[in-house]
């Protein structure tokens, strides 16, 4: 029973016939009649009624249909994955990332993966920035997607830096240091910060925070969500407040070290990780971080 048969098969019964079926795999009707009796052959049944002027399905030709069209589908499934094998595309892919990105474009990303990878199997594990270079170290992930240390604790990791995300150091704007007209390290230290929280190998651990008081939590969207509700002020990314910036809901903080860039980029333990869809996906955040810097 071969592909091509069940192909020429199914077919048959859409147009209910032969000459129509051969017209469509540009093959003749002799060749495409011989294929369907040789799969009639090998089954031992007859698929089709070949009386009359159009052809028809018998009883077991019908009951058949369905578990030919999910044969097709699969056979076309393993031919789409092996040629991406072939071409260096993922079987599956595993991606730590942070949430220094908006959520939307991760949307995005993965509806695009879909269309332009069909075979690749993804799975995506949210992380805050500190756990990221531990992940890849400890192969717990191919990939990791983040804001990138200034110091690097695994010098066998290779890292590239796909842009600069700008920094923030902000508060609602009803809170005091809104109100400031100059902010200094004191002022700072007088009102909790919303800082960011990490598993390191010993316990949960705080990015250092520059407040005496703080609460920490793991993602910069939770940061965010807290500052807007008045808990504290705190160093966000630009892309995720810009919108509330611009409706002035938040406040730059008038601080001379209010505002930094920070270096986002891709972390494997080697190039050998760096396959065709990790390629495309560090090409498309590398251009959706040229365009936002603009």
């Amino acid at each position: 029973m071969k592909i091509a048969q069940i192909e020429m098969f199914l077919s048959t019964i859409k147009t209910g016939s032969i000459a129509e079926a051969a017209r469509r795999h540009g093959k003749s009707r002799t060749t495409v009649s011989a294929s369907l009796s040789a799969l009639e052959d090998h089954l031992g049944v007859e698929l089709l009624n070949r009386s009359g002027n159009r052809i028809t399905p018998t009883v077991i030709g019908e009951a058949t249909v369905n578990d030919f069209e999910r044969i097709i589908l699969i056979a076309r499934d393993i031919d789409t994955r092996c040629e991406q094998y072939n071409v260096g595309v993922e079987a599956s892919i595993r991606i730590a990332r942070d949430d220094s990105l908006p959520e939307s474009l991760w949307r995005q990303l993965l509806r695009q993966i879909r269309i332009q990878f069909p075979q690749t199997s993804v799975s995506i594990y949210s992380a805050p920035t500190q756990e990221l270079e531990e992940m890849v170290a400890q192969n717990l992930v191919d990939v990791a997607y983040g804001l990138l240390p200034d110091t690097y604790h695994f010098s066998r990791l290779q890292q590239t830096d796909l842009g600069q995300i700008r920094m923030m150091s902000v508060a609602h704007k009803d809170h005091p240091l809104s109100q400031l007209r100059k902010v200094n390290d004191a002022d700072l230290e007088r009102y909790t910060e919303i800082a960011v929280a990490y598993f390191d190998e010993e316990s949960l651990r705080i990015v250092t925070p520059k407040a005496g008081k703080y609460i920490a939590l793991s993602f910069y969207e939770h940061l965010r969500d807290a500052v807007l509700d008045q808990t504290g002020w705190s160093s966000l990314p630009a892309i995720l407040i810009k919108q509330h910036l611009r409706e002035g809901t938040l406040k730059v903080i008038k601080y001379n070290r209010a505002m930094n860039w920070q270096s986002y980029g891709e972390v494997v333990e080697n190039e050998a990780r760096r396959g065709t869809v990790v390629k495309w996906l560090s090409e498309q955040l590398e251009t959706y971080l040229l365009d936002e810097s603009d």
